[in-house]
């Protein structure tokens, strides 16, 4: 019944497709499909993307299959300007090569969770969407509740749609639940930093040890960024940065351990980043480590944009008596570490 209907609403798009096309796209003298010419006649290409994507065609000796499947493309939703930006897309190209009855992996008639419109925004950022692929998109779609979040997602890591949900997305979000994080908590993790997810079970447990020797308690809101940090971080350079700032703070192990479970995030900073920060605020403003080391955030603030700027207009403020006495830049940290916050 399916394929009945999808063939009654496919014919019609087809011939609407471009019923001229063969006019222009055989070369008159040999009669020769030429696919740069049908990639700027019909999807919109300019002729320096149809030269590249062309390389990717070399086997596409006629209009049927490409007319076949930008019809559709016509059917599911997918604007022109969405379809040309897919063909155009990391090599995707060879999506018009598929059958000439594709296999209709997004059917907006039949999937009320997805519309039209979703399936342009999809196809543009995963152009060789397959009906597996869709399925999975139905389990992001309700385990994030949105489309923006879903889309977010996607974009962040493509890997999800080529995940196996069942064997290792799902376990790992079981993981990271039985961790002491929200519902809400992992669906934003998953938003932001889906790679993790397609990561292997195993893998993941191991990042979650590694994340508790960071000393961050899992119920904190801070053990997601701690989470984000040994994903992106293999341990011996986490070992070399704290090496790091023991040195140019002057600070023991147990100080520095803290200031990590405040912002675990400080260890992303790199280390050129967090030397030049030091000298800084030793040498130009004058604090003592211990103050810096107990105000983390110090390192994930820019050094050119916010804490330089603020130095130097606090100076010339109070050199101009325009402030009080006691205004100083490091009044303006003085206050206690902030609280783990949201993601």
């Amino acid at each position: 019944m399916l394929r009945h209907q999808l063939q009654e609403r496919l014919l019609p798009a087809l011939r609407a497709v471009n019923p001229l096309h063969h006019r222009h796209l055989f070369s008159t003298s040999s009669g020769r499909f030429v696919v740069e010419d049908y990639l700027v006649d019909t999807c919109g290409l300019t002729p320096a993307q149809a030269r590249k994507a062309s390389k990717y065609l070399p086997h596409l000796k006629s209009p049927e299959k490409p007319d076949a499947v930008r019809a559709f493309l016509t059917v599911a939703g997918v604007s022109e300007a969405d379809a040309a930006t897919a063909i155009t897309r990391d090599r995707a190209a060879p999506l018009l090569q598929c059958r000439q009855n594709p296999n209709p992996a997004v059917r907006p008639a039949s999937r009320n969770w997805l519309v039209a419109a979703e399936i342009s925004r999809f196809m543009t950022i995963f152009p060789r969407i397959s009906p597996l692929m869709v399925s999975r998109l139905a389990f992001y779609l309700s385990f994030l509740g949105s489309y923006d979040k879903v889309h977010t997602a996607i974009r962040s890591s493509g890997y999800l749609l080529s995940t196996h949900v069942d064997n290792v997305v799902k376990p790992n979000i079981e993981l990271l639940l039985q961790c002491g994080l929200t519902p809400r908590a992992v669906a934003t993790l998953c938003s932001r930093v889906g790679v993790l997810f397609t990561e292997e079970p195993e893998r993941v447990k191991e990042m979650v040890a590694r994340a508790d020797n960071l000393g961050v308690p899992r119920n904190a809101g801070m053990f997601k960024r701690a989470l984000q940090t040994v994903h992106n971080l293999n341990p011996r350079t986490i070992s070399a940065k704290m090496d790091f700032l023991k040195k140019a703070l002057g600070c023991s192990e147990s100080e520095l351990a803290i200031a990590v479970c405040q912002i675990p995030t400080l260890l992303t900073t790199s280390v050129r980043k967090l030397g030049r920060t030091v000298e800084f605020l030793k040498v130009d403003v004058g604090l003592e480590p211990g103050f810096i080391v107990r105000r983390p955030r110090l390192f994930i603030y820019g050094l050119e944009k916010r804490l330089i700027p603020r130095h130097y207009v606090i100076k010339v403020l109070k050199a101009k008596g325009l402030v009080k006495k006691d205004i100083d830049f490091k009044g303006q940290f003085g206050t206690a570490p902030p609280s783990s916050g949201s993601f």
